[in-house]
């Protein structure tokens, strides 16, 4: 990595830590992380809208990419209310139907009609449904400012370990035809790393109602999803021919490329709480 992208993202994460910091544990309420989620989804899922949706001399999509974003939006927003068992059904039902006449609207573009929903439809399942356990993770449990930060670790530091076995161990490629630098021990290193986030983090520190038991195997689940959702960002922007999904955060490239594993992480480890074991509303 070159000094100047180091520093940059030096640069960005002494601005963000920070902001993250006072989100988790200084607001005792889920406001903050509210915003956060809410401003992030939006910003990672416009990022995606602009890679699936490329304007062109012919076609602008500022009316139905405002909608979609709004769409995702309510999602967060009232997940949080509502919890996303209760909110996610009928605020996805009332999207698809909304954006369905939207598209129906568009009579200028209806030959590529197919493509453009096939893309809004799919980018509401990618992020804001993805985004919408972060601030419901915070409110819904007693302990869920830890729980928050356990699953942050869980998507970061299983990266950062990740990068370390990769560089001084790897040897066998992981999915070259996707990113070619992944290697097979750093992913291994990345569940590692998932396992020292959730029992050294979480069962041995922070979160004393997870069980050890319990920690190891979410680290491990966690940190293998993290890579998927690596891997599948990657995927998309090979697609979209495209090396960042944006430049909103210098030495990170977009929102999209920062939260990658993040978005599948932390259902993740929402759903394993609550529905394995059974904490929150």
């Amino acid at each position: 990595m070159a000094m100047g992208n180091l520093a940059q993202r030096a640069a960005t994460a002494l601005v963000l830590v920070p902001v993250l910091v006072v989100a988790l544990f200084v607001d005792p309420t889920s406001w903050s992380i509210l915003a956060i989620a809410t401003i992030a989804g939006m910003f990672a899922h416009d990022e995606l809208l602009r890679m699936s949706l490329p304007v062109s001399a012919d076609e602008r999509f500022v009316g139905l990419r405002a909608a979609v974003l709004l769409s995702g939006a309510a999602m967060v927003v009232l997940s949080m209310i509502f919890t996303p068992q209760v909110a996610l059904p009928p605020t996805l039902t009332v999207a698809a139907i909304a954006l369905g006449v939207a598209l129906l609207a568009r009579k200028r573009t209806l030959a590529k009609a197919s493509q453009h929903m096939a893309a809004v439809y799919a980018s509401l399942l990618y992020v804001p449904l993805l985004v919408s356990v972060w601030s419901p993770m915070k409110g819904d449990f007693n302990n869920g400012a830890s729980w928050l930060f356990v699953t942050l670790a869980i998507a970061f530091g299983s990266d950062t370990v990740a990068y370390f076995f990769g560089r001084f161990l790897g040897k066998h490629k992981l999915y070259p035809a996707v990113s070619p630098k992944k290697t097979m021990e750093g992913a291994f290193g990345g569940l590692v790393g998932g396992v020292l986030a959730t029992a050294g983090f979480g069962s041995l520190w922070l979160i004393p109602e997870l069980p050890i038991g319990h920690a190891v195997v979410l680290g491990i689940c966690g940190s293998a999803v993290g890579q998927f959702g690596d891997l599948f960002e990657s995927m998309l922007k090979r697609g979209y021919g495209v090396k960042d999904s944006g430049n909103l955060l210098p030495g990170h490239g977009g929102m999209l490329d920062r939260i990658d594993a993040l978005l599948f992480v932390a259902p993740v480890v929402y759903y394993y709480a609550t529905l394995v074991l059974g904490l929150g509303r």
